[in-house]
Order: C-alpha cells, then sequence, then structure tokens
C-alpha cells in the first residue's frame, strides 16, 4: 500500500475507508441473511406465473 501523507486529510480518509472495505468484504455472510434471501427466492418463485402454462 502506498504511504499517506500525514498533511492530506483525503487521503488518510480514502486509505482508512479502503481498509475498512477490505475487512468487510472478508466477512462470512451471516446464515440468517441467507436464510432470509432464500425464502425471499421461494417467495418470488410462488409469485411468478408459470410461463409453461
Amino acid at each position: 500500500m502506498r504511504s499517506v501523507r500525514a498533511d492530506n486529510p483525503n487521503a488518510q480518509i480514502a486509505t482508512k475507508l479502503r481498509a475498512l472495505y477490505l475487512s468487510v468484504q472478508e466477512e462470512a455472510i451471516p446464515d440468517r441473511f441467507l436464510d432470509l434471501l432464500e425464502k425471499l427466492d421461494a417467495v418470488e418463485r410462488q409469485s411468478m406465473p408459470d410461463v409453461a402454462e
């Protein structure tokens, strides 16, 4: 990673935001959230009219 100048607050903020983004990106998706997504998919499938009819 490039060094950040102490007198450049925008560069410091950008560096910290990038580090935060990378740490969040590496987190696992909670099982509860995956369950909610599966339920949403099921509801969407049920509400879609069958194209084959």
